[in-house]
């Protein structure tokens, strides 16, 4: 053995066996089996992924060492929206748009990006050591995942659990496009309030409405008050004229309005505001000339949109406000009120800005055509599977922030406008009926359509209707394929708690559906990395880390300054050739992935936000140094025995310790507390066995017993440190991997 530890030379070697290596054995009963949550392919790996990682990883190699079939699916995600960004953006430094190329154009760089990205993303995964099935990799656009999605689409529809509807949505004027709740970012601030006069119809008297968007007016279709406010109970059934606009619209009574909030008294924007809309259809509000009337009849309902989707205004507005930005109108409109008096007061108040994560652009509610999936019934079925503990949640608190969700669903908009993604599979004809099929040769054949033309929906699926399909469609469904009928259900998954309403909910309706099955069994919910501001780490910000960088050793200082951009105009191969050579020769400042691994499962705790401390990995980096120097110490020593012999009391102390120790990790490792069982293994290796038991060896003489013990201790340590342990078991004992 070298007389120093170099984890870069240990690691890439075990990098590359373990990457030509498979765990899965095919028909064998026991399998443990869980799927990666694919990464997107905008870049590379952040410290969430890693941390992930290494705790799948963990699990894998600890329930193959019990015997049991263990089998990893790994693989990558399209990302619609994300990945179009990172190209776009990669075009805009060139001076060009998507447009300039073309959809098609686009969508060869886009597969361009998708190669390079991934190349990074795989070589990052090998690198840490994942004990994944390569040769089962799945992309969720390659040929097979595609025909998955199609399959799914056109089951839903035609059983009528999917169908298209012109509803309010988030819109991002920026994307253009609709964007899903985990895409909208919440920003406080301190905004105003606007209290505007609308005249009551055939009286003198006015009503003062408060609102925050005074720009919306235009679209108003009703006031509302409570009923039980006496202020304006005598008021409801009258109408009000809009100013600007002429028409006429009730004033309704109804609880939802908070008699403290400005005024006690609403404008009600169906078309541009989500309460409001829920307001508009259960009166459904439609206009009948210039009048907007009530009725029974909520397929009547029809809200007004007066933005396009840059968010102008169009034509549903005056003349003198047409064509302007939704900002620019909002000026306008407040100098045209004051103009006529009908401005009545302004006043401070904290708002909450929806912006879009990715474009950082405020998120305009906006009236579009749509695809949707119908989810209550699927949701009442995923509930019940957790109700009856078929999907257990670790912890268990979890599970109200499911129900949470669940128990309140909407149906679920599943169509985006942009170009890279699962095209949606519905044709048009020149009359706008829809067919929906494989293709269009096999929707002809079904509908038994004549020769008429038809034009496919230029609208993509979300990436999480694709992203639902995972834990089966990865596994091979809907073919019944060998894996899919070894590993499927899958034992455990691992995911973060952001995305337990928009991954692990839908997963879940998705493969009850479909293969009539719960997709995991076991949901271990993590909480989530942040980098030093508290914030999420995410690509789109900018603000990652690299688990790279911490493997081979830059700084803190250094690492917070390293953000993804720069990774990607260097090229990973040339950032680790600069490390290696220039700041850190022979790796000897280098941290390692297993200093890494033991530093994220002491960080496993069942808090929300983890704070990555630079401080822990470097202990953990000693500990590491700590095994190399003792199993050094143990190899000077000759060979005496194989098994481990208690011969005095010192044997016998710790052959308890150990057995002790064994059972409370095992206990810990079962219950996913794996901040406890590290910590157990570093005071019984470092504690117990190493300054006690090898020190007692020592003075007394008798260290036949000295392997051993080590071997019992690198078998158990093996899932926690895998590079190290294998390395010192092939160097002292050569008798095959620990993995075996």
């Amino acid at each position: 053995m070298e007389t120093k530890y170099y984890p870069l030379k240990i690691e890439e070697k075990w990098s590359k066996i373990w990457s030509d290596r498979t765990l899965d054995k095919t028909n064998h009963k026991n399998s443990f089996s869980q799927v990666i949550p694919p990464p997107n392919v905008t870049g590379t790996l952040h410290m969430g992924h890693s941390f992930q990682y290494a705790i799948m990883d963990f699990y894998t190699r600890y329930h193959h060492m019990q015997g049991t079939n263990s089998y990893w699916q790994v693989g990558s995600d399209h990302a619609g929206i994300a990945t179009q960004m990172v190209v776009e953006n990669n075009l805009a430094n060139e001076g060009k748009t998507k447009n300039d190329l073309g959809r098609e154009k686009f969508l060869e760089e886009i597969w361009s990006w998708k190669d390079f990205s991934e190349d990074k993303i795989t070589s990052q995964i090998k690198r840490l050591g994942c004990t994944v099935e390569w040769d089962k990799y799945r992309f969720t656009f390659d040929d097979e995942f595609c025909n998955t999605v199609n399959k799914a689409f056109v089951e839903l529809f035609r059983s009528g659990k999917i169908y298209r509807g012109y509803r309010l949505v988030n819109w991002d004027p920026i994307l253009k496009t609709a964007v899903s709740d985990l895409e909208v970012v919440r920003q406080e601030k301190e905004g105003v309030i606007w209290h505007i006069d609308y005249p009551l119809v055939d009286s003198s008297e006015k009503v003062t409405v408060a609102t925050t968007r005074p720009e919306t007016m235009f679209g108003d279709m009703a006031v509302a008050v409570n009923p039980k406010d006496k202020r304006y109970q005598k008021l409801i059934g009258k109408y009000v004229e809009l100013p600007f606009v002429g028409r006429k619209i009730p004033i309704l009574g109804d609880d939802y309005v908070d008699m403290e909030f400005g005024t006690g008294c609403l404008k009600i924007t169906p078309g541009h505001d989500f309460n409001d809309y829920e307001i508009g259809k259960k009166y459904a509000l439609h206009q009948v000339k210039d009048t907007v009337e009530t009725s029974k009849e909520t397929e009547k309902f029809q809200p007004i949109n007066i933005f396009t989707e840059e968010a102008f205004t169009n034509n549903e507005v005056p003349k003198d406000f047409a064509n302007l930005d939704r900002f620019k109108v909002r000026k306008v409109v407040i100098e045209k009120l004051k103009e006529k008096n009908l401005l009545a007061k302004e006043e401070k108040h904290i708002i909450s800005v929806p912006r879009g994560e990715r474009s950082n652009m405020v998120i305009e509610p906006r009236l579009s055509f749509q695809w949707y999936v119908k989810t209550k019934e699927m949701a009442a079925k995923a509930n019940e599977a957790v109700n009856k503990k078929e999907v257990v949640f670790h912890p268990e608190n979890w599970i109200k922030t499911y129900f949470n969700w669940m128990d309140n669903i909407q149906d679920w908009c599943i169509s985006r406008q942009i170009w890279w993604g699962h095209r949606i599979p519905a044709w048009y004809d020149d009359e706008g009926n829809v067919y929906v099929g494989y293709d269009e040769k096999e929707l002809r054949e079904f509908y038994k359509l004549d020769d008429r033309k038809l034009t496919q929906d230029e609208d993509v699926l979300d990436t999480w209707f694709s992203s639902s399909l995972w834990p089966f469609g990865s596994l091979g469904w809907p073919h019944q394929t060998t894996t899919f009928k070894t590993h499927f259900p899958t034992s455990l998954l691992v995911t973060g708690f952001d995305i337990i309403f928009f991954w692990v909910a839908r997963m879940m309706m998705m493969s009850l559906e479909f293969t009539g099955q719960i997709p995991f069994k076991n949901v271990y919910v993590t909480g989530l990395i942040r980098d030093e501001n508290g914030q999420k780490m995410s690509k789109s910000k900018g603000n990652i880390i690299d688990p790279l960088d911490l493997i081979y050793g830059i700084e803190l200082d250094d690492l917070l300054k390293k953000r993804t951009s720069n990774l990607m105009q260097e090229g990973l191969a040339e950032k680790i050739e600069r490390k290696t050579t220039k700041q850190f020769p022979n790796g000897i400042e280098s941290y390692g992935s297993d200093a890494v691994r033991m530093t994220f499962f002491s960080l496993a705790t069942h808090t929300r936000d983890i704070s990555f401390e630079l401080g822990r990995l470097k202990g953990y980096r000693n500990f590491c140094n700590k095994i190399w120097n003792a199993a050094r110490f143990i190899n000077n020593y000759p060979k005496e025995q194989d098994k481990f012999e208690a011969k005095n009391n010192a044997d016998k102390w710790i052959e308890k310790e150990f057995n002790d120790v064994s059972k409370q990790i095992t206990k810990n490792i079962e219950e996913y507390r794996l901040d406890f069982a590290m910590n157990e293994v570093y005071e019984f290796f470092w504690g117990k066995f190493c300054d006690k038991y090898i020190e007692d060896c020592k003075t007394s003489g008798e260290t036949a017993n000295l392997r051993p013990m080590l071997k019992k201790i690198l078998i158990l340590m093996h899932p926690f440190a895998p590079f190290i342990t294998e390395e010192v078991n092939e160097l002292i004992f050569d008798d095959g991997s620990l993995m075996e």
